[in-house]
């Protein structure tokens, strides 16, 4: 059986790996912090608690998408914030593939989806900063509230489609790179590249099924935790090791 590893070579001079994953790490840790914030509305005020029983619902739904309006400002900065993390996770992913070279397939393959998985999340992303921006004007100047909410509902089934199936790209190829042979210096990070990867897929489950607990406190836990420390790693892996089989 092919096994691969890293071994050391000394402290790099220029440590870009390292560089590269704290700095995507800690994009990653206040994405995730702020983005379970947003969602309990601490940092954002609480929206409207009477629609649909006190107000007609033409004016009810005026009240929320006006309310949402006012939220779409952090989510998007919230959204660019992670988007760099993951940009630095798709770089790291590459530099990983790069350094394993051509001698184990199944790591190299790994290495592959999960930057596609990254690329997959990042444009998913995009949908969901225009379309945001364009409910929240919509909603502010005076157009009908009914197609403001179809839009809405058009958009957020979309993001969550790309969500999905990034989380499970991600997940699948995160655990494939953790079981595929290593020696065991390396067996800690390859035990929570699997355990990322596990919990990826979990954050998957919550996005195909709308389980907003999973989608905020999983994915919270995954991007302020689980994601930021393989980072650093990973990134501290590349500046300190090559491969060998």
């Amino acid at each position: 059986m092919t096994t691969t590893t890293l071994t050391s070579t000394g402290r790099s001079t220029r440590p870009t790996g390292l560089v590269l994953g704290s700095v995507a790490g800690a994009a990653l840790v206040i994405a995730g912090v702020w983005g379970v914030l947003i969602d309990e509305h601490v940092t954002v005020s609480s929206p409207p608690t009477d629609i649909g029983s006190v107000v007609p619902q033409q004016q009810a739904m005026h009240a929320y998408w006006t309310w949402y309006s006012g939220t779409v400002a952090q989510q998007r900065a919230d959204t660019i914030l992670a988007m760099i993390g993951v940009i630095g996770l798709v770089i790291a992913a590459d530099a990983l593939r790069r350094r394993i070279g051509d001698t184990h397939l199944l790591a190299r393959a790994a290495c592959t989806a999960l930057g596609a998985g990254g690329v997959l999340w990042v444009a998913g992303q995009l949908v969901a900063v225009g379309g945001h921006r364009a409910i929240g004007l919509m909603a502010t100047h005076g157009n009908p509230i009914d197609p403001v909410n179809s839009i809405a509902f058009t958009v957020d089934l979309t993001v969550d489609a790309f969500s999905a199936a990034a989380f499970i790209l991600l997940g699948l190829a995160m655990i494939a790179t953790g079981v595929a042979p290593v020696r065991g210096t390396h067996a800690r990070w390859a035990a929570l590249t699997a355990l990322t990867g596990a919990v990826s897929l979990v954050v998957a489950f919550g996005y195909l099924h709308g389980i907003d607990v999973v989608t905020t406190y999983v994915l919270g836990v995954l991007a302020a935790g689980l994601l930021p420390a393989w980072l650093v790693w990973t990134g501290h892996f590349l500046d300190h090791g090559q491969t060998s089989a």
